[in-house]
């Protein structure tokens, strides 16, 4: 799979596992959505749903301690959970072929001493300096020399690409008012949304403190639009509380709200334009910065420079 920016040493490190201890697969898994499905962050062996499921449904059941268990599939599956700095829950998950021994008690010092590795990998590995630690997303430097990557094969293949930058409205006022725990939970649940709408070819990142964006390949600003629109649709809400505190002040009604918004801007860089990561990113700049003078939770176009 993709990794989408996460450290290379981590699926190396799975990959090595792998062989030495003789299993069918290895993954590490990101729960930090409760109800959410979970979102494999690396994959020694993709292709096997039915042991991440298995995988997933076990640390859900177990979040304090490895477990093990014979999975529907009848593949033997050890998980050991975890939390990463500084909410993120999840774990590392170890399955065996269909009809292999199962695992044992023993077992399960081995999964925590596998998981206490992998997690001093994920926190302070060499691919540290790239992650946003709050949100586990690729951080501005990485994405942007990604970007000019994909740029280098769109122009082999004659192909386009886009960049939307997404901005949370309001964001810095949240945080003066209802203090960063909340700003940070807006911002971890703003990288989930889009992570779920994104292909496993596209990329997502954090670029600043309140500002994400995405690159789409071979994909032109009309069909980005279509995503810009239904991101603009897409509201966050906030804790009644939050909306009860702010009714309390009257020289502030003007401002209560109940939810978030999200501003878009896109880029597209057509074939032959010659734009870098970073001129298509001020090209977003200018269009998010356009979508919010309309108050939030809109979208705009910056045409290629040719157009």
């Amino acid at each position: 799979m993709d990794n989408g920016g996460l450290p290379a040493m981590a699926s190396t490190a799975l990959a090595e596992l792998r062989k030495t201890a003789h299993l069918e697969g290895a993954a590490i898994i990101d729960m930090t959505q409760p109800d959410a499905a979970s979102v494999l962050l690396f994959d020694a062996a993709p292709g096997v749903p039915d042991a991440i499921g298995s995988a997933h449904q076990m640390l859900r059941r177990c979040p304090d301690a490895p477990s093990y268990a014979v999975g529907p599939d009848k593949r033997p599956i050890l998980v050991s959970p975890w939390i990463l700095h500084p909410d993120r829950r999840g774990g590392i998950a170890l399955w065996r072929k269909a009809g292999a021994s199962g695992w044992d008690e023993r077992d399960s010092e081995f999964a925590a001493s596998v998981a206490g590795l992998m997690r001093v990998i994920l926190e302070h590995g060499p691919g540290e300096a790239t992650i946003d630690r709050l949100t586990g997303l690729p951080n501005r430097s990485y994405f942007l020399g990604e970007v000019n990557r994909h740029i280098d094969r769109l122009e082999q293949d004659g192909t386009c690409g886009t960049m939307l930058l997404i901005d949370l409205d309001g964001l810095r006022r949240v945080n003066a008012s209802h203090g960063r725990a909340l700003g940070d939970d807006l911002l971890i649940r703003t990288a989930n949304l889009l992570r779920g709408i994104v292909r496993p070819v596209d990329m997502v990142a954090r670029v600043g403190g309140d500002e994400f964006a995405v690159w789409l390949d071979n994909m032109d600003h009309m069909t980005a639009a279509e995503r810009a629109v239904g991101l603009a649709d897409r509201r966050l809400a906030l804790p009644e509380s939050v909306g009860r505190a702010e009714q309390a002040q009257p020289d502030q009604s003007e401002m209560t709200q109940s939810e978030m918004t999200l501003s878009v801007g896109i880029a597209s860089r057509m074939l032959g334009d010659g734009e870098d990561a970073r001129a298509l990113l001020r090209r977003a700049h200018k269009a998010l910065w356009e979508a919010k003078q309309t108050g939030g939770g809109g979208w705009a176009v910056s045409r290629p420079p040719r157009g």
